[in-house]
C-alpha cells in the first residue's frame, strides 16, 4: 500500500489489484507472460534517451506540478520505496519522442519497452537528473546542502544549492565544488548522496506476449480498479492516530457514544480536524502536521494529539449543541457543514455566551429553511465561506458574520409538503420540527429518548428508521401532499396503528383523536388533509420561532461595554 500525492501507481492512494496477469498458468481470456527486473535512475534515463522506453497512445501525458516531482525525489533521497513500474516488451516503429521536456529520435526496435504504469515517475527521475530536463520549470530543483532538502531550483547562481543534474553525476558535482568553493566543507556530504542516487533500484514488472487489449486491461485495473483508501483511510495511514483510540474511528465511536448523534462517517471526522485547523479542507493532508502547515493553521502550537483531542471535544459540543437546536441524530442534519461549522466554532469558543449560542441557533435554521434563498446546497464552497466567518478570538464578531452570511431577505417559509424524501434537508426539517413535539411511543407511554433513537438508527445514514406512514402510501390520493402522512416512530404503520387509541399522548404525533377516528374508519382523504393541515400550521409557527426572523440579532451586552465605561461603573 503505497500513498502518495501525485496521479500515477504511486501515488493514488490505492491498493493496487493486478490480478488477471499470468505467470504460466492456463486461462482462456487473452493473458501475458511477466518477469521481474530493477533498474537504477541511470538505467533508466539511457532507456529514455536511447529511445527503447516508449508510452503507449493510451496512456495520459505528464500531468505532475513541481511539487508532485519535488516530493519524489525527496522519497528517493531518503530510502522511501516509490513503488514498482509495469513495462510491456514489444516491437516499436521509429518516431520522434517528447519526454517531459527532452526530445528524442527513436528509431525502430523489436524489444522496446512500454510503460504501462510509472510514466509520471519515469518522466520526473529522468529529467530532474538530466542537464537539458532540467531547464524545464517543472523539473528545476536542487539540494540544499546546508537544510539537506531538496528544494526549489529559484537561481541557478544560489550558493549552497547543488542542481540535480550536478549532484547526480560525480564529474559534475566535482565542477560544482571548484566554482562554488563556499561548499568545499560539504565535500563528503555531496559523494554521500551522489552515491544514493546511484544505489537507488527501481523494481519493474516486464510483460512480454501481449496485445493492446491486455495492457489496456491491465491499465485499467491499476488506474481504475484497484480498492481505493477513502480520505479516512489516507489520513490515518499518514498519520498513524498518535495513540490507542485516537483514529478517525475512534473520534467517531466516541462522540457516538457521548451524545448518541449516530456514528458519523469517517471522513466527517477527517473534514472536522482540517476545518478546525484551517478553512481549506481540500488541502492536501500529507504534510498536515509539518513545521509550514503549522505556520497557518489556527492552532500553530498543538501537537498531533492534542489535535486529534481537540477535534473529539469539539465534535462532541457541536453534537450536543445541535440536539438542543432540536436535531436529535445525525441523520436529522439538514447540511453536513453545519455540523463542521459547529465544531470550529466550539474549537475556539468552548464556553461562548449564552446569548451567542442562541444567535448560533437562529443561525443553524436559517441556513436550514432559507437554503434555496440563501442559494445553499451542502457543498465545500458552503463549509469553507461559512468557517472562514469564524475567527479565534472574535466570538461575538464570528457569529455576526455567520447571521449575516445567513441573512434572509423574506420570511421563511415551511418546506414543500408535496415532498418528502429522507435525503431531503427539507424533508429533514419536518422531521427535526416533529421531534421538538417529543414524539411518545404508544406502547410505553414515555417519550422516545435519542439512546431509543440512536439505536434504530445504528448503521442508518438516512432517517428512514425512524420514519412511518399512517396510512398505506397507494391509499393517497394524486395531489396528496405526502408529508402529512409522515410520523416519528420507532415502530411500524400497522404497529403503531394498533397501539394508538384515544389515551394515547395524540398530539405528541401532531394527531388529534378526530384524525385518530378517520384514521380507524379507513377515511384515509380526510385523515391526511386534515393531518397536513395540522403540520403546516404547526411548522409555520415553530419556523417562525426557531428563526427569529425580524428579531434584532445584537450581540450580547458586554460587547458594547468597553473598559472605560466598565471602570467608570465601578467608581460610580
Amino acid at each position: 500500500m503505497l500513498i502518495g500525492i501525485g496521479s500515477d501507481g504511486w501515488s493514488q492512494g490505492r491498493i493496487d489489484d493486478v490480478s488477471g496477469v499470468r505467470h504460466n498458468c492456463c486461462m482462456s481470456e487473452p493473458q501475458a507472460v511477466s518477469s521481474s527486473q530493477s533498474y537504477s535512475i541511470a538505467q533508466l534515463r539511457s532507456l529514455v534517451k536511447s529511445g527503447r522506453l516508449r508510452v503507449p497512445q493510451f496512456q495520459r501525458s505528464f500531468r505532475w506540478e513541481k511539487q508532485d516531482v519535488l516530493n519524489l525525489v525527496d522519497s528517493v533521497l531518503r530510502g522511501y520505496p516509490i513503488g514498482s513500474l509495469l513495462l510491456w516488451k514489444r516491437e516499436a516503429e521509429a518516431e520522434h519522442l517528447r519526454i517531459g521536456a527532452l526530445d528524442v529520435e527513436a528509431g525502430s526496435l523489436p524489444d522496446a519497452l512500454w510503460v504501462v504504469d510509472g510514466q509520471q515517475r519515469i518522466t520526473s527521475l529522468v529529467n530532474v537528473f538530466d542537464p537539458e530536463g532540467a531547464h524545464d520549470p517543472r523539473f528545476s530543483l536542487g539540494y540544499s546542502l546546508e537544510e539537506q532538502k531538496v528544494t526549489p531550483l529559484r537561481d541557478s547562481g544560489a550558493s549552497l544549492i547543488v542542481p540535480l543534474p550536478d549532484l547526480f553525476d560525480l564529474g559534475r558535482a566535482l565542477a560544482w565544488l571548484r566554482d562554488n568553493p563556499d561548499g568545499t566543507e560539504y565535500a563528503s556530504h555531496i559523494q554521500d548522496v551522489t552515491g544514493r542516487l546511484a544505489d537507488v533500484s527501481v523494481p519493474a514488472t516486464i510483460m512480454e506476449d501481449a496485445d493492446e487489449e491486455v495492457l489496456r486491461e491491465v491499465f485499467d485495473r491499476i488506474n481504475n480498479r484497484g480498492k481505493k483508501l477513502n480520505a479516512a483511510e489516507i489520513f490515518d495511514a499518514i498519520h498513524g492516530g498518535p495513540s490507542d483510540g485516537l483514529t478517525t474511528a475512534g473520534i467517531a465511536a466516541h462522540v457516538d457514544e457521548w451524545t448518541h448523534f449516530g456514528a458519523l462517517a469517517d471522513k466527517v471526522v477527517v473534514q472536522a480536524l482540517l476545518v478546525r485547523r484551517h478553512t481549506d479542507i481540500t488541502r492536501d493532508v500529507h504534510g498536515e502536521f509539518s513545521s509550514r502547515r503549522r505556520a497557518v493553521s489556527d492552532f500553530p502550537d498543538e501537537s498531533q494529539e492534542e489535535a486529534y483531542l481537540a477535534t473529539e471535544r469539539s465534535l462532541i459540543a457541536a453534537a450536543l449543541f445541535l440536539q438542543q437546536c432540536g436535531v436529535p441524530h445525525m441523520t436529522f442534519l439538514p447540511f453536513r457543514f453545519q455540523l463542521l461549522v459547529l465544531a470550529r466554532f466550539f474549537a475556539f469558543f468552548p464556553h461562548a455566551q449564552d446569548r451567542n449560542l442562541e444567535l448560533l441557533r437562529r443561525w443553524f435554521w436559517r441556513t436550514s429553511v432559507g437554503a434555496d434563498e440563501l442559494g445553499i446546497n451542502g457543498s465545500q464552497t458552503d463549509l469553507r465561506d461559512m468557517a472562514a466567518c469564524l475567527v479565534p478570538g472574535q466570538e461575538s464578531a464570528s457569529v455576526q458574520r455567520l447571521l449575516s452570511a445567513a441573512t434572509l431577505v423574506s420570511p421563511p417559509k415551511a418546506p414543500d409538503l408535496g415532498v418528502f424524501r429522507a435525503t431531503r434537508s427539507d424533508s429533514k426539517v419536518i422531521l427535526a420540527a416533529m421531534w421538538n413535539l417529543e414524539p411518545v411511543d404508544p406502547d410505553s407511554g414515555a417519550p422516545i429518548t435519542t439512546e431509543t433513537l440512536a439505536a434504530h438508527l445504528e448503521g442508518e445514514t438516512t432517517p428512514r428508521g425512524v420514519v412511518s406512514d399512517l396510512v398505506p402510501a397507494s391509499a393517497l390520493t394524486d395531489g396528496a401532499l405526502v408529508a402529512g402522512n409522515k410520523v416519528i416512530s420507532i415502530r411500524d404503520r400497522r404497529d403503531l396503528f394498533s397501539l394508538l387509541d384515544s389515551e394515547s399522548e395524540l398530539s405528541s404525533l401532531l394527531l388529534d383523536e378526530q384524525i385518530l377516528h378517520d384514521l380507524q374508519k379507513n377515511q384515509y382523504v380526510d385523515a391526511i388533509e386534515a393531518r397536513t393541515e395540522l403540520l403546516r400550521s404547526y411548522l409555520d409557527d415553530f419556523i417562525r420561532a426557531r428563526t427569529a426572523y425580524g428579531h434584532e440579532d445584537t450581540p450580547p451586552l458586554g460587547d458594547y461595554i468597553t473598559d472605560e465605561d466598565w471602570q467608570e461603573s465601578k467608581s460610580s
